[in-house]
């Protein structure tokens, strides 16, 4: 199944929280025409902001903690927004931080088709929590940043493996390479970056 053509072509980008995921993705931005950087969890801070919304309770509980919300509700906001875009304008999204477990795979599939790629940063721990520990956001303190590298470790090393065994499909515009990549994230600035937008091309 791919993805439906009313929607845009969807790229995952895989890595750990402070593996660099937002940084290469705003390079990639700025510097290759058509795409749009798509965080998931800031769609769900735009969410939880209309408190009578469907699902702003669950989302505004489990926000702050990291915890993962449910596949169907993640699936509603994603669609919802994705909807938002004509087929004539639509940009290639690079889809950050979703999905997150073996169930919001699915429910991606299920709902909205399939990834046209999947990307995954590989960062070490080391270098993702003294990311974390510069980097100002309200709700990513110490011990939700620790939370969300075990959720990654437990809940989206497994997603990635779901989509890697699932999903054996060669990305048309490289016929060398196969639909999951693995990508190091250690680097910073251009030599980091090139490495990341050789993936995407």
């Amino acid at each position: 199944m791919s993805t439906p053509t009313s929607l845009p072509p969807i790229i995952f980008i895989f890595g750990p929280p402070g593996g660099g995921k937002s940084f290469l993705c705003k390079q990639a931005v700025g510097r290759i025409p058509g795409i749009k950087h798509v965080i998931m969890s800031d769609l769900l801070r735009e969410a939880k902001k209309n408190a009578s919304a469907p699902h702003a309770e669950e989302i505004a509980r489990k926000l702050p903690t990291g915890t993962l919300v449910g596949g169907e509700v993640a699936i509603s906001i994603l669609g919802d927004f994705l909807r938002t875009f004509t087929p004539d304008s639509a940009p290639t999204i690079l889809l950050d931080g979703f999905p997150r477990n073996i169930e919001q795979a699915q429910a991606f599939e299920k709902n909205l088709g399939s990834a046209l790629a999947t990307i995954s940063l590989t960062c070490s721990a080391a270098t993702c929590k003294k990311r974390r520990e510069v980097r100002a956001r309200q709700d990513d303190t110490p011990e939700t940043g620790d939370a969300r590298y075990q959720g990654h470790l437990d809940d989206t090393v497994p997603a990635i493996e779901y989509l890697r065994r699932n999903n054996h499909r060669v990305v048309e515009a490289s016929p060398s390479r196969r639909l999951l990549e693995k990508v190091s994230s250690e680097k910073t600035g251009d030599e980091g970056y090139l490495e990341f937008a050789d993936a995407l091309m």
